[in-house]
């Protein structure tokens, strides 16, 4: 019988052959790739500071609410061109990996219940932490620090130690 005659079975094939058969030359293995969605915020975020809200009801803040978060920032110096605000609601599949992906945050501010999903539920609030070479600082909701002196202190240490104001 000559050899080509002689058929095999790709099955065996594939059992004889695990290793290339030229050595060196192999075929590289596509690495998966998470694909990060395209995330919306308001704001124009110049200074790449993350403003995170868990907000179900509505895409971002009802006025009331935006108007004490713009307070808040005219007395940090910022505004809305300086931040992202990120409704954190929309997007329940991202990580804070996730997050620093899709949007440049070198500092962040996270409200209320918007550090469970983002995976930050251990860190104490206001207090500066870092997480992947970001410095967050996590607080209370904005509806309850509207209604609380000792709350808008305590955010306001805790910003003037974050921005270095």
């Amino acid at each position: 019988m000559s050899l080509e005659q002689l058929e095999l079975d790709p099955y065996y094939l594939a059992k004889i052959f695990t290793q290339p058969i030229i050595p060196g030359k192999s075929m590289p293995v596509a690495a998966q790739q998470i694909e990060v969605p395209k995330v919306k915020y308001l704001g124009e975020n110049q200074k790449n500071i993350a403003l995170f809200i868990q907000n179900e009801n509505e895409a971002y803040l009802n006025d009331e609410l935006f108007n004490l978060l713009t307070n808040i920032l005219n007395a940090c110096k910022l505004s809305m061109q300086d931040v992202s605000l990120i409704n954190a609601s929309h997007y329940p599949q991202l990580g804070f990996a996730g997050w620093q992906s899709a949007v440049k945050i070198e500092k962040a501010i996270v409200f209320g219940t918007a550090s469970g999903p983002l995976g930050l539920t251990d860190a104490p609030l206001y207090q500066i932490v870092t997480a992947n070479s970001t410095t967050l600082l996590l607080s209370d909701e904005l509806q309850l620090i509207g209604a609380d002196k000792i709350l808008k202190a305590k955010l306001w240490a805790g910003l003037k130690q974050l921005l270095g104001i």
